[in-house]
């Protein structure tokens, strides 16, 4: 099976042919959107929530991190839940946690509440994330697919600037509750389209084992290490609470490989990982997130402290981005479809290797017009390019019975890669001075680093010794 082949046999949970596909795809990227939403929304509500409920700094710093960390945590086992169970049974279960926790979060009195609504919050994503996903793989075909595919990679490149936006605007026109309360009536409203257009009924249940030793091991692991990445972003790299947590990550992972290895249904399948086409295509996702998380998230720093402008200018600064990445997937995809997908991941790769390092010449005398706008642009054109062929590698070319733990384990490289690129790129946004308007330029020589060592993990794996051999298996 090549990288651009889309696997023959559908699973019982398919879409029979009369289902509504736009209503379809409506729902699961809606449910993306809202998901990815959740992760930044309440980021600029902060300092209005802790004079609301009278919190520290560190205190209310725990509001995004809360979600980041149960979301991270549980999209493995969340993949493997949609395997057993049911795409649909898993992906309407996770979207009414969302609606329940976001009711449950918005009404709270007091931190207390406030944290156990957001990690509810993250479990629902976790849950209703990889099996939306999963879905899109199964439910569309041909021509449909690259379409959903398409729209879903815009919405995974958004959600993070959007939420910004929008978070900006529901707290200036009411307050941060806004942004939490929203999700129950998207959430409904969700919730009833995906039910008309996917009905309820997803076959029969698969009888495999749900892996729970090691859906404990992971879920452990993948929260250690996002923990541990949190407070390398906050602390530095020699801090306690940097060490630990990422040492107890690296023996969870040594545990999880013992007990997988002697497990018949291991959680992490090694027919996964063992197409090197798909390995180069996680790394990449990987490597692409960490870039991208960081490139927002100290871009935004640059506008705030160096250009003056305030929470929502900023995220309004940020959207040319966005335009250029939903432009470049509905308008310019539909031209370069004739192309190899691994061709267009590299093409695209190569784009935002140019805006990065474009952006590595900002100092304090920049201007947003000319330093900024015309980076983030080309930024947005690049990501639009390589992030579906990337997505479609990994989901077509998947086990169809792994279809929903494949999912889990691209949304699992995404949150790590995030978390990687903010700890990595922290080094060089703290050196020296410590300026904003000294650092900035560092900051995104290291993320253009990242991005070469992208396109090499991509030369490597899908081009390198042993590349069409292993591509000869496959069609065989």
């Amino acid at each position: 099976m090549t990288a651009q082949t889309v696997p023959g046999d559908i699973p019982s949970d398919a879409a029979p042919p009369r289902t509504p596909w736009a209503l379809a795809l409506t729902a699961i990227v809606g449910a993306e959107f809202m998901l990815q939403l959740d992760g930044t929304i309440v980021n600029v509500a902060l300092p209005t929530l802790q004079k609301d409920l009278d919190v520290t700094v560190t205190s209310a710093s725990w509001v995004p991190n809360a979600f980041l960390l149960a979301f991270g945590g549980l999209l493995l086992l969340a993949g493997r839940l949609g395997d057993v169970l049911g795409h649909r049974k898993v992906f309407f279960g996770g979207i009414s946690l969302v609606v329940a926790a976001s009711l449950l979060a918005g009404l709270a009195p007091n931190l207390e509440v406030l944290l156990v609504g957001r990690v509810l919050q993250g479990a629902g994503a976790a849950i209703a994330g990889p099996t939306g996903l999963a879905l899109l793989a199964v439910v569309f075909e041909g021509e449909r697919q690259q379409r959903a595919f398409g729209l879903y990679s815009t919405v995974t490149g958004l959600g993070a600037s959007a939420g910004m936006v929008l978070g900006g605007v529901l707290t200036w026109i009411g307050d941060w509750r806004w942004s939490l309360l929203v999700n129950v009536p998207v959430g409904l409203a969700i919730l009833l389209v995906a039910v008309k257009a996917l009905g309820l009924k997803d076959g029969p249940a698969n009888p495999r084992s749900l892996g729970l030793p090691s859906a404990v091991l992971v879920g452990a692991a993948v929260t250690a290490l996002v923990y541990g990445f949190v407070r390398a972003a906050e602390k530095g790299w020699g801090h306690t609470g940097t060490i630990v947590p990422l040492a107890v990550s690296a023996a969870l992972w040594i545990a999880l490989l013992a007990v997988d290895a002697r497990s018949a249904e291991p959680l992490l399948p090694a027919r996964i990982f063992a197409d090197r086409v798909r390995a180069g295509s996680f790394l990449n996702l990987l490597l692409l997130a960490a870039v991208l998380t960081s490139y927002l998230i100290y871009l935004v720093q640059y506008l705030q402290n160096v250009l003056d402008l305030n929470a929502l200018q900023s995220g309004l600064a940020i959207l040319p981005f966005g335009v250029a990445l939903l432009l470049t997937t509905q308008v310019l995809t539909k031209h370069l479809a004739r192309f190899d997908l691994k061709l267009r991941a590299v093409g695209g790769l190569v784009v935002v290797l140019a805006g990065v390092a474009w952006l590595s010449l900002l100092d304090g005398d920049s201007t947003y017009v000319t330093g900024v706008l015309p980076q983030i642009v080309l930024i947005g054109i690049g990501v639009g390019v390589a992030i579906i062929p990337f997505n479609m590698i990994i989901l077509t070319t998947a086990p169809p019975e792994y279809a929903g733990v494949t999912a889990g384990v691209l949304q699992t490289a995404l949150t790590i890669g995030g978390s990687v690129g903010l700890a990595v790129l922290l080094i060089p946004f703290t050196s020296g001075s410590g300026d904003t308007a000294d650092t900035i330029s560092s900051v995104f020589l290291w993320a253009s680093a990242l991005t070469v060592l992208a396109l090499l993990v991509a030369v490597l794996f899908w081009y390198g010794p042993g590349a069409r051999k292993q591509t000869a298996a496959t069609q065989d």
